[in-house]
């Protein structure tokens, strides 16, 4: 891969590696990040964050490699993505929730060469068949060695490669073209995609951030959300060091201890998927709502039925917005003048406009597609890794197409309505109905199957599956549901089952989701009533 040679001033304002050592440089002693126990200030991270580079490349790794890095929400897992970024290597977050083939195919498919884990977690690697044929190194947090090996896999720990970083090896140039990430996405087609991440578009989704939401160095900024995700990682993490402020990581979300844990913490500002919002909201209510120092939330959907009840509560102002893997976030209802129920203005590098079928701009109240143009270079996905047919596919008439529908009014502001994709969202997850559904005809005596959303007492989706079987069969719902729990990510399980003699199809064979969603889940067998939830490893 050529490698692109950029200035010093270059390299600090388009990357993500140089951004951490700007900050550095005038901030040194204040905390950057925070995370139970452990502080580090920026100038510790700064320093941490290079061993780790060097200590990657000394194991092997060459600029372009991928590293995957699948944590829970700790400092390690930020130190990895910086330090992987400094080295020129290419960051892949996977999600702790995968398994078997979802967990085979997001290592093989991003050619993961180096590991960053924990104990736990590596036995569902150990699980696989084989390793990914790329996998060399895995890098263990833990000190104690597995009693599971890989073949042809070499295992390190954290600090044997902050050992080998000690060295003062030379890093390479990066620049703000060069990858520093491959996310994966819902795989709503298919099997998920990777969504490759030039430099300046992660730089440039912080800075946006840090100006939609108003933040100020002498902010903290909490997130419980997964680091695997670009809402904590991005919208959070990276913009609350673009802004100089301090970062508060979070294990995971609990209703009963979020205001706790912001009040231990002194936050500021927060981010939240929308289906935590109605889960804060059902807590019984307290004197102590309003004792708290947050003053703004990130959270998107957040309908005007919960958004105006959580912030009377809670004394904080929400932030609704729009993005998609491949572009960043390119939409924010502003901070003044915002209006409720919009997904806001496009940000200032950012051009968006709805189409109408024939690809021409839509008038205000039309619906029609949301597509976009970015105004700055490097700053969307380069591509689909190893994908250029898929890539091209999302792209016409000079315009990148993102599949869902929505308007505008007569001053500009977009209105999201629905997805064009055969997607659902569930807390926070988006699932990939072909995935699930390719799980379920894999059961014995599942001729045919669908699935589709259906609404959530929490928001988003609930994931019902609508099934056709063999003649004669009969289905145990609850071994089914052992069957997906076994098979899939806990947020893709469904909860709702219904059998049909027969799935509605179009003359051309294809099933008619939209009837089965308006048909909804009367009559379909319910885990939850029955007592079963699907298993989280993380």
């Amino acid at each position: 891969m050529t490698r692109t040679v950029v200035s010093p001033k270059e390299l600090a304002d388009d990357t993500v590696g140089g951004l951490v050592a700007a900050r550095a440089r005038t901030l040194q002693d204040k905390p950057a990040l925070v995370s139970g126990d452990t502080e580090l200030t920026y100038g510790h991270l700064d320093e941490t964050v290079s061993q780790v580079a060097r200590g990657l490349l000394a194991i092997g790794s060459a600029p372009g490699d991928s590293v995957g890095i699948l944590l829970p929400n700790r400092v390690e897992y930020l130190l990895a993505w910086f330090g992987a970024a400094r080295a020129g290597l290419v960051e892949v977050p996977v999600n702790t929730a995968y398994k078997g083939m979802f967990l085979d195919h997001a290592l093989r498919s991003t050619a993961v060469r180096v590991l960053v884990t924990e104990a736990g977690l590596l036995e569902l690697v150990a699980d696989l068949p084989e390793p990914p044929e790329t996998l060399t190194t895995v890098v263990l947090l833990d000190e104690v060695r597995p009693s599971r090996t890989l073949p042809g896999v070499r295992v390190l720990t954290w600090r044997e490669l902050l050992a080998d970083g000690e060295c003062a090896a030379e890093l390479p140039e990066v620049g703000p073209a060069d990858p520093v990430a491959i996310m994966l996405t819902s795989g709503t087609t298919g099997h998920s995609k990777g969504v490759v991440y030039p430099n300046r578009m992660q730089v440039v989704a912080a800075r946006e951030c840090t100006a939609q939401m108003g933040t100020t160095p002498d902010e903290r900024l909490y997130t419980c959300l997964p680091l695997f995700h670009g809402a904590a990682q991005v919208n959070l993490a990276l913009h609350g060091l673009y802004a100089g402020a301090t970062v508060v990581l979070g294990r995971r979300f609990s209703a009963s201890r979020f205001w706790d844990e912001l009040r231990a913490n002194r936050v500021t500002q927060f981010n939240a998927l929308g289906s935590m919002l109605p889960a804060l909201l059902a807590q019984p209510a307290s004197n102590s709502d309003r004792d708290h120092h947050a003053q703004r939330a990130f959270a998107a959907p957040a309908p005007e039925t919960v958004l105006q009840p959580f912030e009377k509560r809670f004394g904080v102002h929400i932030v609704e917005g729009y993005g998609l893997t491949e572009t960043k976030n390119i939409l924010y209802n502003p901070l003044s003048g915002r209006r409720i129920g919009s997904i806001g203005l496009p940000t200032a590098s950012s051009i968006v406009e709805v189409h109408d079928t024939s690809g021409q701009p839509a008038a205000p109240g039309q619906a029609g597609e949301i597509v976009y143009r970015p105004r700055e270079p490097h700053i969307m996905f380069s591509g689909y890794h190893h994908d250029a047919e898929a890539t091209l596919a999302t792209i016409r008439d000079l315009w990148w197409h993102t599949g869902d529908l929505g308007y505008t009014d007569e001053d500009g502001y977009f209105y999201f309505i629905d997805r064009k994709k055969d997607a659902l969202r569930r807390r926070g997850e988006n699932i990939s109905s072909h995935e699930v559904e390719s799980v379920l005809l894999a059961y014995p005596g599942v001729v045919a199957a669908a699935v589709v959303g259906t609404p959530s007492e929490l928001g988003e989706d609930e994931v019902l599956a609508l099934l056709q079987l063999e003649s004669g069969q009969q289905l145990d719902f609850a071994e089914l549901f052992s069957y997906c729990d076994r098979s899939m990510p806990h947020f893709m399980v469904p909860r709702y089952y219904r059998v049909l003699d027969q799935l509605p199809a179009t003359p051309t064979g294809k099933v008619r989701k939209t009837e089965l969603r308006s048909q909804g889940r009367t009559g379909a067998w319910d885990a939850q009533l029955a007592g079963l939830t699907p298993t989280r490893h993380a």
